[in-house]
């Protein structure tokens, strides 16, 4: 790539430390990137976002001001910034097993450990450019495809080629911003689209579970954990579709919801009331109409099919894991040598 490409890239980087600041704007500056803007903190993110309008965001994940990790998942999901396919890399002094997964979460294309080196931190930047992963949508993810080639075999996940201007502009093509713009428009109707039927799939599995649970008398804490979730993809798919020509799912989304808190905040033997069972009929009911109404071109019996084998293979490897547990809490500690 010619270097001189690299002066109209736009970068936004955010380190609390001003040494660590100065560093990356030497380093950057130093291999051709003029446009740089830099922050120390994540107060005020979202306008930074709306006002610089970059090309690549590098960010610290223990930024003050808010939490990284959060502030990326958000971008991508479309409630902070207006580019949630913006290339990012998140950067930390902490390659914890927990840190690295929270930076996978949160639909970072990238995480480099500090400290860095320009080398590195270059040809990270190149990379996004020419072999930026595709995007997917699942029911808890939006980002670059964290699966290895090797694990996509078979996979049914629609893979979302994400708008990238920072290639264009390295590779010196021209830019036209309309057409920009509508790349944009097209790649973000895909995922509004795979991000409703995921919403609405998770409903329909999570209710699968709960409402027997309810019936039984049977109500755990993963129960309510999950009657949790089923309440966070109704308001998600209630947010997305405000304003569109689907709004009318709300005259379903609304008593789904509803139903869902009056189940959340009431007693844990629900079940053995009229009244109980009648609301957990009603969110069985709602639930199902949901997915049908994501899904216009399935028969019902075909979708039922589908969610009963995604919570056959959810207990499955709920039982598993249970399983490994207890076995590892069971073995005896390895005796010290004689």
């Amino acid at each position: 790539m010619n270097p001189e490409y690299r002066r109209d890239i736009r970068i936004l980087f955010g380190d609390a430390n001003s040494g660590m600041r100065q560093l990356y704007r030497q380093a950057l500056s130093g291999a051709g990137f003029t446009g740089l803007r830099e922050f120390d903190s994540l107060a005020g993110f979202s306008d930074l976002l709306a006002v610089s309008r970059p090309d690549l965001l590098l960010l610290d994940a223990a930024m003050p001001g808010g939490d990284a990790c959060a502030a990326l998942r958000a971008m991508r999901h479309g409630r902070l910034g207006n580019n949630p396919f913006l290339p990012a890399i998140l950067t930390t002094w902490e390659a914890s097993q927990n840190m690295v997964r929270a930076a996978v979460d949160s639909g970072a294309d990238d995480l480099l450990v500090k400290p860095l080196n320009t080398r590195t931190l270059i040809e990270r930047i190149e990379a996004l450019a020419t072999a930026r992963k595709p995007f997917v949508v699942t029911a808890d993810y939006i980002g670059p495809d964290r699966r290895k080639s090797i694990d996509r075999g078979g996979s049914e996940i629609p893979l979302i080629e994400a708008p990238n201007i920072l290639r264009a502009k390295l590779l010196g093509e021209p830019v036209d911003a309309a057409q920009n713009q509508q790349a944009l428009a097209a790649a973000q109707e895909q995922v509004q689209s795979l991000r409703l039927r995921q919403s609405a799939f998770r409903i329909a599995f999570v209710a699968q579970q709960v409402v027997p649970a309810y019936r039984k008398g049977m109500v755990e804490q993963a129960t309510r954990a999950l009657l949790t979730d089923l309440i966070e993809s109704v308001e998600e798919i209630a947010r997305r579709v405000a304003d569109t020509e689907l709004a009318h799912i709300g005259k379903i989304c609304d008593p789904l919801l509803l139903t869902a808190r009056h189940i959340a905040a009431g007693s844990l033997l629900l079940g053995a009331t009229a009244e109980g069972r009648k609301q957990l009929d009603l969110l069985q009911t709602l639930s199902e109409a949901v997915l049908a109404f994501f899904n216009p071109g399935k028969q019902a019996n075909a979708l039922a099919q589908e969610v009963a084998l995604a919570v056959e293979r959810y207990r499955a490897r709920m039982a598993a894991r249970t399983a490994a547990a207890a076995a590892a809490a069971a073995s005896p500690d390895e005796a010290p040598p004689g």
